[in-house]
């Protein structure tokens, strides 16, 4: 079983510091991800259509609302990763460059050398990770910000990035639009997709190849993403028990809620808990 060995989850978003041992399904992020590798053997993800190795020379850039997937090799060891997740609206704040972060080209490579004041930048980060007396939220925030500007660059992209902007980032359709926000108010529960195609006017199969065309995803995972999000945000605040956020979910028990949970993030919802530190909060 993969273990999380220490996530701190604030306004910016969230960094975790996971042993992964446990193969991940194809799922994707309603925001920016960025993965270092810390120690452990190389490995391998699936970004869209093609597979990148993930090294301690290079960092893994995933967009937002992008697919990704991770295939554990049989006996192969555990690999130490170091994952961030980018809030858009935080970012947004900090820095006008970083006001498209929801677009699918915000980063406009999955690959990146991990070098000069980037590489500094990670250390210092890890260095607060794996020392619970660390700095303060503000220093991690600090560190978070100037690491997104070196992973985007000097320029700012407003010019080639607005018009998604403008739309929301991911769907350009008003009817893919519009199911999304549907899916959206039903807080993680599924939604009956046929009813759904019929409320936005498209037939079922018309409605299933324009939202993969739009999103790069079906409407199920999509929906799978919504629902991990909720889930993360119940677990990480630790006011609900979590048969009661199973429940709120829509999972018929505990168990099936544990399950979703390990497929989608790799741990289970008591270890996510346990490693978790919630740091409520506004700005940088």
């Amino acid at each position: 079983m993969s273990e999380p060995l220490r996530i701190i989850h604030g306004p910016f978003g969230r960094v975790a510091l996971l042993l992964l041992d446990k193969s991940m399904v194809l799922h994707a992020h309603r925001v920016s991800h960025v993965i270092f590798k810390e120690g452990g053997p190389d490995i391998q993800f699936g970004v869209r259509n093609r597979e990148y190795v993930l090294s301690d020379k290079n960092v893994l850039l995933v967009n937002a609302w992008e697919p990704h997937f991770y295939e554990h090799r049989p006996q192969s060891q555990s690999t130490v990763l170091l994952a961030l997740y980018l809030e858009p609206d935080w970012l947004r704040d900090v820095d006008r460059r970083f006001a498209y972060s929801i677009h699918p080209r915000f980063f406009p490579s999955s690959s990146v050398l991990l070098q000069g004041k980037l590489s500094r930048l990670h250390s210092d980060l890890l260095d607060i990770l794996t020392d619970r007396e660390g700095r303060s939220l503000e220093a991690v925030q600090g560190l978070i910000a100037d690491m997104t500007g070196e992973l985007v660059g000097r320029s700012p992209q407003g010019s080639v990035l607005s018009a998604a902007g403008l739309v929301g980032g991911i769907a350009y359709d008003i009817r893919i639009r519009h199911a999304i926000e549907a899916m959206k108010q039903v807080r993680g529960l599924t939604p009956d997709f046929d009813n759904l195609a019929q409320k936005v006017g498209l037939s079922r199969p018309h409605f299933f190849h324009l939202f993969h065309k739009q999103t790069g995803m079906t409407p199920a995972t999509f929906s799978s993403m919504l629902r991990v999000d909720l889930s993360i945000e119940s677990v990480s605040q630790q006011e609900m028990a979590l048969q009661d956020i199973a429940l709120d979910l829509g999972f018929d028990s505990p168990g099936n809620f544990t399950r979703f949970f390990v497929r989608q993030q790799g741990v289970t919802p008591s270890q996510y808990r346990r490693s978790v530190q919630y740091v409520p909060g506004e700005g940088r």
